[in-house]
């Protein structure tokens, strides 16, 4: 554990930088394969970069109405409604594919000459050098992202003070938890013995607790599988705090966890802390440059490859 997470007067927050960091080798990677594929693959006079971002809209529109569908069916509405809205759903996102590949590809053979004809068939079959785009623009897209959270931080996904545990995501906003309602620190298994998995790191909660101020903050969309964040057992909740998404071992959860609850469970109750990050946290999952031969290969190697893909390319 970090060692100034011992400190339990301090605040620690829990980011995702390290996770996000961790895979910009892999970013840079699908960029150089894309840089591959571009550079020696056909266009057949086609402007790909352009396509690739249709087709990347395309696909857009396309998985926001499954995640839609998904959720929705999650809902526990009707069989009847459930029909009802799946059909709705799927007409629209087949509307609007067709109108993005009428005004992008132009009218099908026959109906708006040959120089149409040409642009159909190209967006309903795409020269190759499309998809090496496609492959830029993800791998582009994961990176500046992962830069830009690196250097403005958003806020953790738990945090740790003196008064309670705050608990943030898009679809179970500002979850404050007084140490004062907390019973027990897990792992736990439904019977209350060590988990068969120690690195799920759980809270039990009364279920009173639960209905009052954790419930009423779940929302719509919230992703498949955050059910499983959530454990009855009787007049019990137990409440899973550590996430995929935070490079953090199940041990940096627990220890700070633990030993700030033994300490204020029993202190008179305080206001929240602000909503975070804070400058003077303790940040848990924050990637560094740690000058490890592992890091240094994952970053260069990619490069290195992208270099050898130009250099190749222009027939050096």
């Amino acid at each position: 554990m970090n060692e100034p997470a011992a400190d339990v007067s301090g605040t620690v927050e829990f980011s995702m930088d390290k996770w996000l960091i961790d895979r910009v080798p892999w970013a840079l990677w699908v960029c150089a394969g894309g840089l591959a594929v571009t550079l020696h693959a056909e266009s057949h006079g086609v402007n790909g970069a352009l396509l690739a971002l249709v087709y990347l809209a395309l696909l857009g529109v396309a998985f926001a109405g499954f995640a839609v569908t998904t959720l929705i069916a999650r809902s526990g509405i009707s069989s009847l409604a459930d029909f009802a809205i799946h059909i709705l759903i799927f007409l629209v996102v087949a509307v609007i594919i067709t109108l993005a590949a009428v005004v992008i590809g132009g009218a099908p053979r026959g109906t708006g000459g040959a120089y149409g004809s040409l642009r159909w068939s190209s967006l309903v079959k795409p020269p190759p050098n499309v998809f090496g785009w496609m492959m830029i623009y993800l791998g582009l897209g994961w990176i500046v992202v992962a830069v830009y959270r690196h250097f403005h931080p958003a806020r953790p996904i738990l945090m740790l003070a003196p008064a309670g545990i705050t608990f943030h995501r898009s679809w179970l906003p500002d979850l404050f938890i007084p140490w004062q309602d907390i019973r027990g620190v897990g792992p736990f298994e439904a019977s209350g013995r060590p988990v068969a998995k120690p690195q799920v790191i759980t809270v039990l909660v009364a279920k009173d607790f639960f209905d009052q101020h954790v419930a009423p903050k779940r929302r719509f969309f919230a992703p498949p599988g955050s059910e499983f964040m959530f454990w009855p057992e009787g007049e019990m909740v137990h409440v899973v705090l550590n996430s995929a998404e935070v490079a953090v071992a199940a041990a940096d959860y627990r220890i700070p966890i633990e030993t700030r609850w033994m300490a204020f469970r029993h202190q008179p109750r305080s206001a929240p802390p602000p909503v975070g990050p804070l400058a003077t946290s303790i940040v848990l999952g924050r990637w560094s440059i740690d000058g490890s031969w592992r890091q240094r290969i994952g970053f260069l190697a990619p490069l290195v490859a992208m270099a050898a893909v130009g250099v190749h390319a222009i027939g050096l």
